[in-house]
Parts: structure tokens; C-alpha cells; sequence
């Protein structure tokens, strides 16, 4: 009987057009969610990016709105630590 090593299992890699394409199949439809994987393609081991809010609505097809809802929205969850007005935030 095989058995199933995950060690020798090739590794699945999100970058935005996965994203992307998981959100246009309605697979996430959590804005939340939606900008906590963004923030992680983009700013990768990054604990406070300062974000230029237009530039990265627009990469991910994002009203400002939506952006700001889901920051506040991790903020509650304990992920976004603080949104300041330059909107340098702090990820925990």
C-alpha cells in the first residue's frame, strides 16, 4: 500500500495570479481574507509596509473601501496591529 510523504510533495505556490483567479472562481470571497494573502504576496515577512493605498487597489482590483473594511476587519482578528494615516501598517 503507498503511503503519502508530504516531504516529496511539490510545494503550491500563491502569487497573484493565483490569487486572482481564486477570487474570480468565488473560491474567497472574504475581502478580509482576500487583502491578509495580498499583504502577505506583496510584503512577505514585512511587520509594518508602508502601503501607497491607490497603487495596491489597483494591483488587486480593490475599491478603497473594500481595503479599508478588510484592514479593519484583521485589525479586530489581532493580524493588523495599527493603520496609521499614511497607512503604514503593522502586521503581527
Amino acid at each position: 500500500m503507498a503511503t503519502h510523504d508530504p516531504t516529496s510533495a511539490p510545494n503550491y505556490s500563491l502569487d497573484r495570479e493565483e490569487l486572482l483567479r481564486i477570487r474570480k472562481l468565488k473560491l474567497l470571497t472574504s475581502d478580509r481574507d482576500y487583502v491578509f494573502f495580498a499583504l502577505q504576496i506583496d510584503y512577505p515577512g514585512k511587520l509594518n509596509p508602508a502601503i501607497d493605498v491607490a497603487a495596491f487597489c489597483n494591483r488587486w482590483k480593490l475599491d478603497d473601501g473594500d481595503l479599508y473594511k478588510a484592514l479593519g476587519d484583521l485589525r479586530k482578528k489581532g493580524i493588523v496591529v495599527s493603520i496609521s494615516s499614511r497607512l503604514d501598517i503593522e502586521l503581527s
